[in-house]
C-alpha cells in the first residue's frame, strides 16, 4: 500500500514539473525581435532571394578580436603580400619582358605569362577554398608555399618563352592559389561586426606586395640582372612564407571527409542579388588589370613620363593600401554592396575621364594623380568582395571558403581573357583601344553592381514590412 501512494506521489510530481515548464516556454509573441523578422520574412517573402540561409553542421560564433584572430590577420596579410602582392608587380614583368628578355614576342603573347598566373590564383579558390574548409589553412598552405619557392628559382634559370611560362605563370600560379585563400578565409570567420575591416587589412598585404616589388625588382635589375634578381625575391617570398605559416591558427575546428561538399555553391547562384554580384564581378575584373600591366609602357611611351615607368604601379599600389583599410571600414557602417557599387563606378569612371585624356596629352602630374586615385577606388573594391559575397550568399560563414572560391573561379574567367585581349587591341603600340575597353567593362560591371544592391536593399525592405505587419 505504501509503495502504491510512494508511486503516485511522483506520479503527480512529475505531471506537476513538466506544467511549469511549459509555462515557462517562451512563446512566439514573445520571440526576440530580430528571430520575428526572420521568421515571419522567410514565411511571406516568396523570392529566392529571401530564402532561408543554410543550417551550419556547427555553431561557431566569431570572437571579433583576440590573440589567435589578429595573429591570423598577420599570416593573412603574409600571404596577399607573397601571392597577389607579387602578381601586382605584372607590370614590372611586362616591361622588362618586351624591351628585354622578350622583345621578340608581341606584348599579347607575353600578357598571357602575366594573365594565367590570374587565372590560376583565382579559378583554384574554389578547390582551395573547399580544402581549407574541411582541414583547415595549414593543409594546403604549407604545401603550395614551396611550390610557389620553386616556380621562382626555376624562373630564375629560365631563358625561352616556354620555360618562362612554366615557371611563372604555370608552377608559381598554382602556388600562389594556395597562399591566396587561407589567410584569407580564415581572418574573415574570426570577425562578424568589423569583418571588412579586418579582411581589409588582410588584403592591404597585396597592395603593400605591389608597391615594394616593383621598385624591388627594378632596381636589383639594373644592378644584377634578371636571374639574381628573382632569386633574392625568392628567398625573400620563402622566409615570409615559413612565417605565415607559423603564425596561421584555424578558427574553427576542421571538418575532414565529413565536411566534403560539391565543387560548387549551387544553392547561391539561386539568388538573384548573387548573380548580379558576380556577372557585375566578371565585367570589372574583365578590365580591372589593364593599367596594373600597360601603365608601366604607357608612361615610357612619352619623355614628360618615360622616368616614372618602373615606379607607375608602385604608386598605384601606394593608394590602393589606403583603399583596402579605409572604404571597409566605413562600410561596415553604411553597408558593403554601397560601397562596392561605388568604387566600382569611380575606377572605370578614373580610366575614361582621367587615363584616357592623358593618351592624347601626356602628363606626369596627370599619370600621378590617375594612379593614385584609381589604386585607391580598385583596391578598395577587391577587399570588399569577401564582405560582399557572404552578405549577398546569406550570411552564413561556415562554408565561406566554398563560396568565395565559387566566386572567384568566375572572376578567374575574365582575368584570363581580360589582358590578352587588352594586348590584341593595343596592337602596334596605340593604347586607346585598350584604355577604353578597361573603362568601360568597369562601369558596365558597377551597373550590374547596383542591381545588386536594389536587390539586397528590397530583401531588407521586405523584412521590415513583414515585421511591422506582425506587430498590428
Amino acid at each position: 500500500m505504501a509503495a502504491i501512494i510512494e508511486q503516485d506521489r511522483r506520479t503527480s510530481l512529475g505531471r506537476f514539473s513538466a506544467s511549469i515548464a511549459k509555462a515557462l516556454q517562451p512563446s512566439s509573441s514573445a520571440m526576440p525581435k530580430s528571430e520575428a523578422i526572420q521568421s515571419v520574412a522567410n514565411a511571406r517573402a516568396p523570392s529566392p532571394d529571401h530564402q532561408p540561409a543554410e543550417p551550419t553542421p556547427t555553431t561557431f560564433t566569431p570572437p571579433d578580436g583576440g590573440k589567435n584572430a589578429w595573429q591570423t590577420v598577420i599570416a593573412g596579410w603574409l600571404c596577399q603580400f607573397c601571392s597577389f602582392g607579387f602578381i601586382n608587380a605584372l607590370g614590372s614583368f611586362q616591361l622588362i619582358y618586351e624591351t628585354d628578355i622578350l622583345k621578340t614576342k608581341s606584348s599579347s603573347s607575353i600578357s598571357w605569362i602575366m594573365t594565367m598566373q590570374l587565372f590560376l590564383m583565382f579559378f583554384l579558390s574554389q578547390p582551395v577554398g573547399m580544402i581549407v574548409d574541411m582541414f583547415g589553412p595549414r593543409a594546403i598552405l604549407m604545401p603550395t608555399s614551396v611550390l610557389a619557392v620553386v616556380g621562382l628559382l626555376g624562373l630564375s634559370f629560365a631563358k625561352e618563352y616556354w620555360q618562362i611560362f612554366l615557371a611563372q605563370s604555370l608552377c608559381f600560379g598554382l602556388g600562389a592559389a594556395g597562399i591566396f585563400v587561407p589567410g584569407l578565409v580564415a581572418a574573415s570567420q574570426y570577425f562578424k561586426k568589423r569583418r571588412a575591416f579586418a579582411v581589409g587589412l588582410v588584403a592591404s598585404g597585396s597592395s603593400v606586395g605591389g608597391v615594394v616589388f616593383p621598385i624591388f625588382i627594378a632596381q636589383l635589375f639594373n644592378k644584377i640582372g634578371f636571374r639574381a634578381t628573382i632569386r633574392w625575391t625568392a628567398l625573400l617570398i620563402g622566409v615570409l612564407l615559413f612565417i605565415a605559416n607559423i603564425l596561421v591558427v584555424p578558427p574553427m575546428q576542421p571538418k575532414g571527409w565529413a565536411g566534403r561538399r560539391t565543387l560548387l555553391s549551387v544553392n547561391v547562384f539561386k539568388k538573384p542579388s548573387y548573380l548580379f554580384f558576380v556577372g557585375g564581378s566578371f565585367m570589372f575584373f574583365w578590365g580591372l588589370f589593364g593599367p596594373f600591366n600597360y601603365l608601366p609602357l604607357f608612361a615610357e611611351q612619352a619623355k614628360e613620363t618615360y622616368k616614372l615607368a618602373p615606379y607607375s604601379v608602385s604608386i598605384l599600389n601606394a593608394a590602393s593600401i589606403f583603399g583596402r583599410i579605409f572604404p571597409p571600414l566605413y562600410s561596415d557602417r553604411v553597408g558593403h554592396l554601397r560601397v562596392i557599387t561605388m568604387c566600382a563606378f569611380l575606377s572605370g569612371f578614373a580610366v575614361l575621364v582621367m587615363w584616357l585624356p592623358i593618351d592624347l596629352h601626356h602628363s606626369l602630374g596627370g599619370l600621378v594623380f590617375f594612379a593614385l586615385f584609381f589604386g585607391f577606388f580598385s583596391g578598395a573594391f577587391v577587399s570588399l568582395i569577401t564582405p560582399c559575397v557572404v552578405e549577398v550568399a546569406g550570411g552564413h560563414t561556415h562554408d565561406l571558403g566554398a563560396m568565395v572560391g565559387t566566386y572567384f573561379a568566375i572572376a578567374a574567367v575574365a582575368s584570363l581573357t581580360g589582358l590578352p585581349i587588352q594586348g590584341a587591341i593595343s596592337k602596334g603600340g596605340d593604347l586607346m583601344g585598350l584604355i577604353i575597353f578597361s573603362g568601360v567593362t568597369m562601369v558596365v560591371g558597377s551597373a550590374a553592381l547596383a542591381c545588386a544592391l536594389f536587390r539586397s536593399l528590397e530583401r531588407k525592405a521586405t523584412q521590415k514590412q513583414a515585421l511591422t505587419q506582425s506587430e498590428k
